[in-house]
């Protein structure tokens, strides 16, 4: 038996917390939320912002009765919601018995790879922008993820530099190489990590990796696809691109890309190779926000959402696939939820640990 509530009493009450193939269980203090008492527990829950902004801590709701903190429809279509589907950073316990599944753990092993904790190490980093780099990463055991996913760096050893940054795997799984994987790492002034990874060689450093986590991927539907992205969003949505090559996918594809001038425009020639061998009709559209007047550049001026609301009507048969910092999720939703049906419309919310921090101060 199961049941979720909304808003109201939110000072939930005391229980315990099972969590599906796990041979813990945790202690659910009263006003805690079912991620504070796994963490708690020492339960492996994946998690990253704890204010309901980033979707990693999306599980499903088992047994038990739970009250939501918050909205979460920006990461919980309704149909997951009837199907028992919320966020623990957002979940209060009501009942003294709550059971959940984690993806990657117990019954959802055989759909979602299960995350690993394991060490790794700097391969390489290479410029692709002023403000992005690559991040090649040696792994020290094979790790299995899906397209659009994330996996959580830290340094260990360094200052300010032990809690975990969220970065999506920028290119689709690599049978021959599963002890390698790649981010798009944009470099954010004053952020610790990035200030760090930018301001010297750190190739053969250290890091702790754990991932994969997230439920972003490709969703099968026979719809064209429209795929924005803004900023390092490209990461996510390049490796789904990638990946449907390689299963031979065969849709129209409209890629939607904003910058804020054409020197941050990168991976140019990761998509014309996309391009190249995409099996249907591929459409590029890169927007600049900020271009300088006089520039040379003949392309698309604005914001993405100009682009999105000339051009959202003429793509209500399509699947959307949303990628970026928070500003520009809200605005391109905001298009196209009038346009596209929600279960066709699929988002990953980009945050640097500010955004977190101010997001979980907002809902404290």
């Amino acid at each position: 038996m199961k049941a979720i509530s909304f808003g109201g009493r939110t000072s939930g009450r005391a229980g315990t917390l099972h969590v599906l193939g796990s041979d813990r269980a945790a202690r659910i203090e009263a006003g805690e939320t079912l991620l504070s008492a796994a963490v708690r527990g020492n339960i492996s829950f994946p998690h990253m912002c704890n204010a309901g902004e980033c979707g990693t801590c999306k599980c499903r709701l088992i047994r038990g009765h739970i009250r939501l903190k918050s909205d979460i429809s920006r990461h919980v279509a309704p149909e997951e919601l009837s199907a028992g589907f919320v966020l623990a950073c957002q979940s209060l316990a009501v009942s003294e018995d709550v059971a959940v599944e984690v993806p990657g753990t117990g019954r959802g092993r055989s759909t979602r790879p299960a995350p690993v904790q394991i060490d790794a190490s700097v391969a390489r980093v290479t410029p692709l922008s002023p403000s992005v780099l690559a991040l090649e990463v040696d792994l020290t055991a094979e790790v299995d993820y899906v397209a659009g996913q994330v996996a959580q760096l830290t340094v260990p050893g360094v200052p300010g530099l032990d809690k975990p940054r969220c970065y999506s795997f920028a290119e689709a799984p690599d049978r021959a190489s599963p002890r390698r994987a790649l981010f798009h790492v944009r470099h954010v002034p004053g952020g610790a990590f990035t200030d760090w990874l930018f301001g010297a060689d750190r190739t053969g450093a250290r890091l702790c990796f754990s991932g994969p986590h997230g439920t972003f991927r490709y969703h099968e539907a026979d719809r064209p696809l429209l795929c924005v992205a803004g900023g390092t969003g490209l990461s996510p949505i390049k490796a789904i691109l990638e990946q449907g090559i390689s299963d031979g996918l065969a849709r129209d594809v409209t890629l939607v890309v904003g910058a804020r001038t054409r020197q941050d425009l990168y991976a140019l020639d990761a998509i014309a190779s996309i391009k190249k061998r995409w099996r249907g009709r591929f459409v590029f559209v890169p927007v600049l926000s900020q271009e300088p007047e006089g520039s040379s550049w003949t392309g698309r001026k604005g914001h993405v959402t100009d682009y999105l609301r000339g051009v959202a009507a003429g793509h209500a048969d399509c699947a959307a696939y949303v990628c970026g910092p928070p500003g520009m999720i809200d605005a391109a939703l905001d298009v196209l939820r009038g346009e596209i049906p929600p279960k066709h419309l699929h988002h990953d919310r980009f945050l640097d640990r500010g955004s977190v921090a101010g997001a979980a101060s907002a809902v404290a």
